[in-house]
């Protein structure tokens, strides 16, 4: 009962909301960062799916979808799973990775992945990143290599290439260290004419409903060596298979997130299709994990519905990716004119900007409502600590600290019109 009060409360402040912008002329929508790539046939697709049952156990689908991203991705195995942590807790068996380890790592990271390591008793060790690509700073890894040390994590984040891709790659080899490549807020992205993730030992993708493609939650491990991709099909195949009851839901999340975030008019239907299938949502991100606990479900692979979504998603990536560097050059563009700092491409990479990210003046984001006058979008605020979105707090690097109280990031993606402030060439003053 207490969650249909809350949704009562949520929608009749929504509905609020848009009786007041009807009445002052403003707009019912606004872009959103979740379900830039769902659309219409997505949904149905889960409808079907949610409608015949019997074909759940059709793992022939799963196949293919690891055969058609291993192409797509340039890589020579891959395997699917319900989450990217998941993937990386593969990757973590396949490396024979072990207690008492340690596995260099992002001060500035999404909770999930230090979880993963520190779920197989490995240590992870923090180290600052640099502001240019909010990448590990090559330079202040050496120091953190110890006789225990046996991987490096690099992340591509926000869609962008690494600063010092090549660098860290380099210096894994010196030292005889493994690389793992976290691809989730990157997959498509290349180096070299070469996808990310294909330059280190292995490397994570992600499918979760914020990333580059969509099938609510869902995980891709790639390597192009064959002893390591054969314990990665050992960890796979003693995988669990996640309960009918999570699939239900992540099909009907796939309606629910279309409707909320994407359908022209959710400023009315979101609410009432989240309503109706108010027991169905799905949390990305746990309290549990949060807190750093591993969650009950945890470590399973993927199914076929979800793999059959994963396939028509990853249709439709390329065309998203253009979408997300073309509306890149309309952000440069405003930073430019507005006296920001553009994120760096570096020479030899594609970046996909599944978000475009800037620091802005500490103050501002905190308070975001600037962003409403100019440029017409309220922007996200990833990360909103060093271990997003957990609370807990690591000290010590400054860059990362400049990151979590500074770094906004705008949509790659518009749902409707794009605001009149990025394709102005008058600068504008904040």
């Amino acid at each position: 009962m207490g969650n249909e009060f809350n949704e009562i409360k949520r929608i009749s402040r929504n509905q609020i909301r848009n009786i007041w912008n009807i009445i002052n002329c403003r707009s019912l929508t606004t872009t959103s960062f979740a379900a830039t790539t769902l659309d219409m046939d997505d949904v149905q697709i889960a409808k079907n799916w949610l409608i015949n049952r019997k074909q759940w156990g059709d793992f022939s689908i799963v196949s293919k979808f690891e055969s058609e991203f291993m192409h797509w991705n340039g890589s020579c195995y891959a395997f699917a799973f319900m989450a990217g942590r998941i993937a990386l807790s593969a990757c973590i068996y396949a490396l024979d990775l072990r207690p008492g380890d340690e596995v260099i790592i992002p001060a500035y990271t999404c909770v999930v992945v230090p979880n993963a390591f520190q779920y197989a008793g490995i240590k992870p060790v923090y180290c600052d990143i640099e502001l240019e690509t909010y990448g590990l700073d090559v330079e202040l890894i050496e120091e953190k290599i110890t006789n225990r040390t046996r991987a490096i994590l690099i992340h591509h984040l926000y869609g962008l290439v690494c600063r010092d891709y090549e660098a860290i790659i380099t210096l894994s080899k010196k030292h005889n260290l493994k690389v793992i490549e976290d691809c989730t807020q990157a997959t498509g992205a290349e180096y070299k004419n070469r996808k990310v993730g294909n330059w280190g030992d292995c490397a994570i993708y992600s499918s979760e409903q914020s990333k580059v493609f969509n099938t609510i939650q869902g995980g891709i491990a790639v390597t192009n060596n064959a002893s390591i991709a054969d314990r990665l099909k050992s960890f796979y195949n003693k995988a669990p298979l996640p309960n009918e009851i999570w699939i239900d839901k992540q099909l009907h999340n796939v309606i629910i997130s279309y409707y909320l975030y994407k359908h022209p008019q959710r400023w009315w239907l979101g609410d009432l299709i989240s309503f109706r299938y108010i027991h169905k949502h799905l949390i990305s991100t746990t309290k549990e994990e949060e807190l750093g606990k591993k969650p009950a479900n945890y470590g399973a692979r993927m199914l076929p519905p979800i793999a059959a979504l994963g396939l028509n998603q990853l249709r439709k990536l390329n065309s998203y990716n253009n979408i997300r560097r073309e509306t890149a050059k309309l952000w440069e563009k405003w930073c430019r004119n507005n006296g920001y700092r553009t994120p760096t491409e570096i020479p030899g990479s594609t970046s996909i900007y599944l978000r475009y990210p800037i620091l802005v003046e500490p103050g501002k984001k905190q308070d975001t409502s600037w962003a409403i006058q100019n440029p017409g979008v309220k922007p996200g605020v990833w990360f909103i600590s060093h271990l997003h979105p957990s609370k807990r707090t690591i000290h010590g690097f400054p860059n990362a600290d400049i990151a979590v109280n500074q770094c906004i990031n705008f949509p790659g993606v518009f749902h409707e019109q794009i605001p009149k402030s990025l394709t102005d060439t008058n600068p504008s003053s904040n």
